[in-house]
């Protein structure tokens, strides 16, 4: 369920473990660091598995102690306190979903609401708190160790394979530049910029681009709705360089070799564009 969920009792949160980076602790927080940093093992030490993370997120107390590495989305503001930070996060970032409360000894840190992390640490316990409906809410409580932010494409659709192009085709002016390709298992990113070297304002149309594999033919997604893809501008005036990642389904790379068409335009109406045209060996 995708719901927007607001924790309670934060400071209390079993997450308050080990904060011996944040300085003197006193005699209370030393006995809590102690009880939840055991001497790690070599299975501990060891990140859990994807299959074995599945299962730690529906019996996290089974897991106390291992050591994890995942990505998520920060779900909420984070809130700061004792030099901490606290972030409720989303260890599945693509759906926003399955809450993770996560513990940090450095409150520095500047991450935001719907900002994506890489977290590395261990598994604390089981939180339970309620939601904003006064409903129980159970999650795991995550010790991070180290926190870094990343990307929604590092996150969600790492690339699998990344074909370096670097071709220009240019047209009275008009200078579009493929510079590289990213192959995901649930999507295809093009990285494109356009320069107008022209006098005159030129145009460029997402939805008249195509990707052609074979006989197949592929439409730029809609939107880059959550993913803070850099967009291509549509109107770019003399002088002005755009740069943009054009985002297409997950392609096969075993079918064959890609054609890229897109079609550009100037407000001069005299100058006669052909479509701009890229081929891409998948091989």
């Amino acid at each position: 369920m995708n719901k927007k969920i607001f924790i309670t009792g934060m400071s209390a949160l079993v997450l308050m473990m080990g904060l011996a980076a944040c300085g003197r602790q006193s005699d209370e927080e030393q006995s809590v660091s102690r009880k939840f940093a055991p001497a790690v093992s070599e299975e501990q030490a060891t990140p859990l598995s994807k299959e074995e993370f599945e299962q730690m997120y529906s019996d996290p107390a089974r897991f106390k102690g291992r050591s994890v590495d995942f990505y998520a989305k920060v779900a909420t503001e984070p809130s700061k306190k004792s030099n901490a930070l606290y972030i409720q996060a989303y260890v599945d970032p693509k759906n926003s979903d399955k809450n993770a409360m996560i513990g940090y000894a450095d409150s520095s840190l500047k991450v935001k609401e719907d900002d994506f992390i890489h977290v590395t640490g261990i598994v604390a316990d089981e939180y339970v708190g309620e939601n904003v409906y006064g409903e129980e809410l159970t999650a795991p409580a995550i010790e991070a160790n180290k926190i870094e932010k990343t990307d929604y494409a590092t996150a969600v659709a790492p690339a699998l394979k990344t074909i370096k192009v670097n071709k220009i085709a240019e047209q009275h002016g008009y200078v579009m530049t493929l510079q590289k390709v990213e192959f995901a298992e649930e999507e295809t990113r093009f990285y494109l910029s356009i320069e107008n070297k022209s006098k005159d304002t030129i145009n460029f149309n997402l939805y008249h681009t195509k990707l052609i594999q074979g006989s197949k033919q592929f439409e730029p997604e809609d939107s880059n709705y959550g993913t803070d893809y850099p967009e291509l501008q549509s109107d770019i005036l003399p002088g002005i360089k755009t740069e943009g990642i054009l985002r297409f389904e997950g392609i096969d790379l075993s079918k064959g070799n890609l054609k890229m068409i897109a079609e550009g335009s100037s407000e001069n109406y005299n100058l006669n564009f052909d479509p701009f045209k890229f081929i891409i060996s998948t091989r």
